[in-house]
């Protein structure tokens, strides 16, 4: 049973019972994805911004690129609210996973939100 840690950053916070910035360890299925994290959670994808999985950019706010990536005991998953958005000067070379590229290249450069194509 994989141990996460997780950190929600801006209003979506409350989710771990924070204001601004909550912090939590959860202990998840074996087979856990993002997706599963998220449902754990009850976090709407619609408020879900840009997502890390230990610093590696994962997904992007209105992008689903990453929800079936399998989760390994000990990763840090950082989420930041569709509100409070990770600063755009940091976001060129960021090192991201292999279906976040993927997607990217099919809908153009990184953006501030993607159209909801690939909502669950």
């Amino acid at each position: 049973m994989p141990n996460i840690n997780v950190t929600l950053y801006g209003d979506i916070a409350s989710y771990g019972a924070g204001k601004h910035i909550a912090i939590m360890d959860l202990d998840l299925p074996d087979d856990a994805v993002i997706d599963t994290l998220l449902q754990e959670i009850s976090l709407p994808s619609t408020e879900r911004g840009y997502l890390f999985v230990n610093a590696v950019l994962f997904d992007a706010p209105g992008l689903y690129a990453s929800k079936d990536e399998l989760l390994q005991n000990g990763d840090h998953i950082g989420i930041f609210s569709i509100r409070h958005m990770w600063p755009y000067q940091y976001r060129d070379g960021i090192h991201m996973s292999e279906a976040l590229q993927i997607a990217m290249e099919e809908s153009g450069a990184m953006k501030n939100t993607y159209r909801d194509i690939n909502q669950p």
